[in-house]
């Protein structure tokens, strides 16, 4: 590799940026979707009902139990015999990506929800407000704010998990790297490119997931100091100002 090789492959930035914008535009989506429906598998997973509760835990067990390349390589080539509808790369790419990012934020999800203390939701209830309600204005808005570190880190794992869809022909950065490579017979070159474009992509979020950690985590820890500090009584104060006097 030589620094003209490189200067050479610069003449094909737009060619790069294709694959930049399908990267993103799958990642963004993934997590969209991935977050509606992680969240319905999340509530489904905490409901008291069983049979949602079963079906769940079956739908997060097996989208994190089989590989994603598996999953993008079933749904390109046999999910359409079931539904008898073709489908692009592109449009099997953002199915997998989505039900493969939906499992993995339900028990993110499931998580925050769970460690909201019941007292809470047990004195919304006392006061008459309806389970909907508690979970909407009570629950979820104190988990969310624990769950944000997470859901980053998720979404930066899933913007490299997006290399993966190269496989069935979707023309993001991997995809095109390679195909230059093949073009110009730069490959080690053009992949060294790939890989740098990833981590422009990926390190501002990981610092921004490292920001929110710190910030969260500095925030709870001065809440729980707080709580924690003693409350003087009405007797004790009374000694204290006679004392003074």
């Amino acid at each position: 590799m030589s620094l003209d090789n490189f200067i050479e492959l610069s003449q094909y930035y737009p060619f790069l940026l294709k694959g930049v914008y399908w990267t993103l535009l799958i990642s963004i989506f993934s997590i969209i979707g991935g977050s509606f429906l992680g969240m319905l598998i999340a509530l489904m997973r905490v409901s008291s009902i069983r049979i949602l509760n079963w079906i769940g835990a079956v739908y997060v067990d097996f989208f994190r139990t089989t590989p994603l390349l598996v999953q993008l390589i079933w749904f390109y080539f046999a999910f359409p015999i079931f539904i008898g509808i073709s489908l692009t790369e592109i449009q099997a790419g953002f199915i997998a990506m989505i039900l493969y990012t939906a499992a993995y934020l339900a028990e993110v999800f499931r998580g925050g929800i769970l460690s909201i203390a019941k007292g809470q939701s047990e004195a919304a209830l006392a006061l008459g407000m309806t389970s909907v309600n508690v979970m909407v204005r009570i629950v979820l808005p104190q988990a969310v704010i624990r769950m944000l570190p997470e859901i980053a880190n998720i979404f930066i794992s899933k913007i490299k998990d997006s290399s993966l869809v190269s496989v069935i022909g979707v023309p993001e950065i991997l995809r095109q790297a390679g195909n230059l490579g093949e073009f110009t017979a730069l490959r080690m070159e053009s992949l060294t490119i790939a890989a740098i474009l990833y981590f422009c992509i990926t390190f501002p979020l990981t610092k921004g997931a490292d920001w929110l950690h710190d910030h969260f985590t500095s925030t709870e820890r001065k809440e729980q100091c707080k709580s924690k500090e003693p409350i003087p009584m009405a007797g004790s104060a009374a000694k204290i100002r006679g004392s003074e006097l």
